[in-house]
């Protein structure tokens, strides 16, 4: 009896230890999957935190790009500027210098004039002179001898002091030439100061991207993949506009009528006729302020090596809160919906057609007849890049992809 107790208890004893134990191991295996799951979540986070901020430094790198192309226009136009008032300089130095050569060759000749006549003058006194004379013919001769010396007199002093004057005023201009000057060789090294800290700059980014090289690559990638998207989703509502209007039989646009409207107010800048007519002369499609930060068409970047971008259209960079607007008179022929891009609208023109690709809010509606100039939506902002807001801005002819910048001002 006390055997078969004994054998009970350590059977119990066993069985405690053993649930005991895989108690344990369960509880060890949660706090591991935990710790798994915490892990993973990290790991989440630091992938998303360096795909933003790889997305960030790229976006900031092609602003800054766009500012280098700025900086060297404004430094060539302040060169220009620069030698186009030391010519002046030149000029006006040259201009003194003959001045002054032809009122020293004025006061040498009055001087010496002075010398030859002088002595016979001082001799003896003016009446005397006069009234020395033989005759009354001559008297009267040498009374209008010494009027004319008189008027001489009168006149090479006048003429020694109207080139004083210009002298003194030339001098002017030469002094305020020669500060006007310094004023923009001092705005001159400004911009190349400036210029340089945008070097700088962009230079340290450069550095970071490349360490980013497959957070990098990935969003390349992926912003790849959304262009083309954009490409094909637009190449399936224009197509499916041509079969629309195949099937209806209809070979007339609303946008073509709108595109030979009269402009209507001050942003249209008098444009008449149609859309095609207009080339290099279309409104611009944001107003203030902007810098264009990706070009058209197929591009090796200037600062990524192996690195090719391909842009449908151009890229514009404005301020928080700017607005999309129409670049000529047309029809809002679609808006959708695509990643990357947030809202788009496209209006057509007749055969054209102008899209507006991300904007957080639209002022347009499917069907719209819009002005030149009219606000078609707020561009997106972008918080996760410091508010940066930019306009994707394509121009086709159908389907076929046409620059921007040869067609808007």
């Amino acid at each position: 009896m006390m055997r078969r107790l004994s054998v009970a208890l350590l059977c119990v004893m066993i069985c405690s230890m053993l649930t005991s134990a895989q108690q344990r191991d369960i509880n060890k295996l949660k706090q591991e999957r935990e710790a798994t799951k915490r892990e993973i979540k990290e790991t989440s986070r630091k992938i998303t935190t360096n795909e933003r901020e790889t997305q960030r430094n790229l976006s900031r790198l092609n602003s800054l790009r766009a500012e280098i192309t700025e900086k060297n226009v404004e430094i060539g136009a302040i060169q220009l500027d620069v030698d186009s008032i030391d010519m002046r300089v030149k000029a006006m130095a040259d201009s003194i210098s003959g001045l002054e050569a032809q009122r020293a060759k004025l006061r040498n000749a009055y001087a010496a004039s002075l010398r030859k006549t002088q002595p016979s003058l001082s001799s003896v006194n003016l009446m005397s002179f006069v009234f020395s004379s033989e005759s009354f013919g001559q008297a009267y001769q040498r009374m209008r001898y010494i009027k004319e010396f008189s008027n001489w007199r009168k006149r090479k002093t006048a003429e020694i002091n109207e080139i004083t004057d210009r002298l003194a005023l030339r001098k002017q201009s030469y002094d305020s030439l020669q500060q006007q000057r310094l004023a923009v060789l001092s705005q001159l090294s400004n911009a190349r100061n400036r210029l340089q800290a945008t070097h700088n700059e962009t230079n340290q980014l450069v550095a970071k991207l490349k360490k980013e090289g497959g957070a990098l690559r990935k969003l390349l990638k992926q912003k790849e993949q959304r262009a083309r998207a954009l490409d094909r989703e637009v190449d399936r509502l224009i197509a499916a506009e041509q079969q629309k209007s195949s099937a209806s039989g209809s070979k007339k646009s609303s946008g073509k009528k709108a595109g030979t409207g009269v402009a209507g107010t001050a942003a249209d800048r008098a444009l008449t006729g149609s859309f095609e007519s207009n080339k290099g002369r279309l409104l611009f499609p944001v107003s203030g302020s902007y810098r264009i930060v990706r070009p058209f068409g197929r591009h090796k970047h200037p600062d990524l090596e192996h690195v090719e971008t391909e842009n449908s259209g151009i890229d514009i960079e404005v301020g928080p809160g700017s607005m999309a607007r129409a670049i000529f008179k047309g029809k809002v022929s679609a808006i959708f919906q695509q990643p990357g891009f947030n809202t788009i609208v496209m209006v057509r023109h007749g055969n054209y057609l102008s899209i507006y690709a991300n904007l957080a809010s639209i002022n347009v509606k499917m069907g719209d007849v819009v002005n030149t100039g009219q606000s078609i939506g707020t561009i997106f902002a972008d918080p996760d890049e410091g508010n940066s807001a930019i306009l994707h801005f394509e121009l086709r002819k159908e389907r076929t992809k046409l620059n921007p910048t040869l067609w808007v001002k």
